[in-house]
């Protein structure tokens, strides 16, 4: 039995989407993993979304447009990325700094869901 929250995932690398992906699944979330702006963006037409978990760093460039669009529908956010300098223009908001605990990364995500369910 799932909790039905969907986690739209926006990470081109690999292996750490694939980590956060089996962390997520484990907790009984339903994932939606994508490598970047455009296949999230399309991901979300797809369907509702309860939080994302973004990489700043995307290799079809910066997820502004993609940020906006979750912002006006209301979709909490967690940023992540390598470059503190990109996740310190990113604030207010939860953010994490690679490479981070997957411990710290399911707290996050737990605390940011209850949030957004009160």
């Amino acid at each position: 039995m799932t909790s039905g929250r969907h986690i739209l995932l926006v990470e081109d690398e690999s292996a750490i989407a694939d980590l956060i992906c089996t962390a997520l699944e484990s907790s009984d979330l339903r994932v939606t993993a994508c490598a970047g702006v455009q296949s999230a963006l399309d991901a979300m037409e797809r369907g509702a979304v309860d939080l994302a978990i973004l990489d700043l760093s995307l290799p079809d460039g910066p997820p502004d447009r993609l940020v906006a669009r979750l912002r006006a529908a209301g979709v909490p956010l967690i940023a992540i990325s390598g470059d503190p300098a990109r996740l310190a223009a990113f604030a207010p908001g939860p953010t994490l700094e690679k490479p981070f605990r997957v411990r710290a990364l399911m707290d996050l995500v737990r605390a940011t869901l209850a949030g957004a369910a009160g």
